[in-house]
């Protein structure tokens, strides 16, 4: 499958995506997912009031570098004007593919700015803050929460707030199924989430619980125009190939599992990567998370783990890595 689709104003190859994470989705995991077949990355959630008033390491965040393009620039604040200031000063140098806002992360240290899924409590901030973001001309697609109206803190429904920032002018609205008061526990409500994809045909991308292929042909097949992939591609980054294999596209990879060979050559590549673009403590650190899900189910994993994790310096972690074969000599080839 090769027709090329519009989902929220941008083009994209397919709907499968990979979501804005918190000191994970920087730039050498964005180049990793893309590889992977995943159409569209997210920055990491990036603070308006940093851009504006901090130093060079929130501003280093909104780098692009290429082979992660198309990419969304998240954006967190509590009110429209640090929002677009902190916009404005972003595209004064660097491009992107649309804007996001987050209106989901439930965080405490997010609420108390107001900002966030505290935004779920102030629709007509949340309104405002889409509408003033659309005057720049790129995308607009906020992310938000199921919402539990109570009568007192929220007003409205996940329904009825999504139709308030569709109306604002937002291009797409992304809905993860758990509520604020979840945070990241439980499980998502995906019906939720599908509830607003077939009222708002289109328009709605689905987050939340996506582990599998199977998790990712549901919520298309129930009206989702795309499907956020976060934590289960952690788990699993070949989650996303294998999603893309069974929605029909053609992936960038040989049929079938991936051998051993192939996986050691692209999580070398991505050790490369974030080694060159991150430096040694940010490398070491996600290479060993990523580490068992490159490998998921191969004899020899949780030994490969155990030794690059008492690595004390990259040279070191590095050296292991390129050794993987002595570990998976009695594995899957």
């Amino acid at each position: 499958m090769e027709t090329k689709l519009v989902i929220g104003g941008v083009e994209v190859e397919n709907p499968v995506f990979f979501a804005p994470l918190a000191g994970v989705s920087i730039a050498a995991v964005r180049r990793l997912f893309r590889r992977l077949g995943a159409a569209l990355t997210h920055t990491e959630m990036i603070s308006s009031a940093g851009l504006l008033y901090a130093g060079t390491k929130t501003w280093r965040m909104t780098e692009c570098t290429d082979g992660e393009r198309p990419l969304v620039l998240q954006l967190f604040t509590g009110d429209a004007d640090s929002l677009c200031r902190s916009a404005e000063r972003c595209l004064q140098s660097r491009s992107y593919a649309a804007f996001s806002i987050n209106m989901a992360c439930p965080m405490p240290k997010v609420h108390k700015k107001g900002a966030g899924s505290r935004l779920l409590q102030d629709p007509d901030v949340a309104f405002a803050m889409v509408r003033e973001l659309k005057k720049f001309g790129l995308p607009v697609w906020p992310k938000i929460r199921k919402i539990v109206p109570d009568g007192r803190e929220y007003r409205l429904d996940t329904l009825q707030f999504a139709e308030g920032l569709l109306a604002a002018g937002a291009d797409n609205v992304t809905i993860h199924g758990r509520t604020p008061q979840q945070r990241y526990e439980g499980k998502a409500d995906k019906s939720e989430v599908v509830r607003a994809a077939r009222r708002f045909e289109g328009r709605i991308t689905a987050s939340g619980d996506v582990y599998a292929p199977r998790d990712v042909a549901f919520y298309l097949d129930n009206g989702c125009a795309a499907v956020l992939c976060a934590r289960g591609a952690i788990a699993d980054p070949f989650m996303v190939v294998q999603s893309l294999r069974v929605l029909g596209y053609n992936t960038r990879m040989s049929d079938g599992e991936p051998s051993l060979e192939e996986r050691a050559e692209i999580l070398i590549g991505f050790a490369d990567d974030l080694y060159r673009l991150h430096g040694e403590r940010a490398a070491l650190v996600l290479l060993r998370r990523f580490l068992a899900g490159f490998f998921r189910g191969k004899a020899g994993t949780a030994e490969f783990k155990r030794t690059l994790a008492s690595a004390k310096d990259w040279d070191s972690a590095y050296r292991i890595l390129c050794d993987w074969r002595s570990y998976f000599e009695r594995g899957f080839m």
